[in-house]
């Protein structure tokens, strides 16, 4: 019963281990090779965008409330700490899509943040086919990766730039 105790009073501490790096305004962080990626909800930041930040400088903004990661992005362990190497994010505009003709409600947009290589890598923004799908699963590889939705969308990500992949 006391290993039991131990584990679970472990698993209370080390989310705020982890999050002693964050910045107090950050919603959640990540660790990367680069440094501390940070999320900034618009209702933090003062203005109508979220934004990412990587060691205190803006990477990126979105007209949103708050972005999502998803949980199966790829990484390593060093020195007991987690350091995300590749990871898509998702979130929901503010607006209606105007792009997709046939899906005029509020797109999901996703992109890639790829920390694997020599400098950090911001994927273009892709739309699934009907316009809000989750992401069901990926598959990360070293040269690329596949994501796949729940509408059965799917695209491939390398070298930077993700397309859609037609059956």
């Amino acid at each position: 019963m006391i290993k039991n105790s131990n584990a679970f009073f472990a698993l209370l501490i080390l989310p705020t281990v982890s999050m002693a790096d964050c910045n107090n305004d950050s919603s959640f962080c990540y660790h990367t090779k680069f440094g501390t990626l940070n999320q900034i909800t618009r209702s933090k930041s003062g203005d109508d965008y979220s934004y990412l930040t990587l060691n205190g400088v803006n990477i990126y903004k979105a007209k949103t409330d708050y972005m999502s990661f998803i949980d199966d992005d790829m990484g390593f362990f060093k020195n007991n700490k987690y350091f995300t190497t590749k990871t898509v994010i998702t979130y929901t505009l503010n607006e209606r899509c105007l792009d997709k003709i046939e899906y005029q409600g509020f797109c999901s947009i996703s992109i890639v943040l790829d920390f694997s290589g020599d400098k950090p890598i911001i994927s273009n923004g892709f739309i699934p086919d009907a316009g809000n799908s989750v992401i069901d699963w990926v598959s990360w590889g070293k040269a690329n990766a596949i994501i796949v939705f729940e509408d059965g969308s799917r695209f491939k990500y390398m070298n930077g730039h993700v397309e859609r992949v037609i059956k």
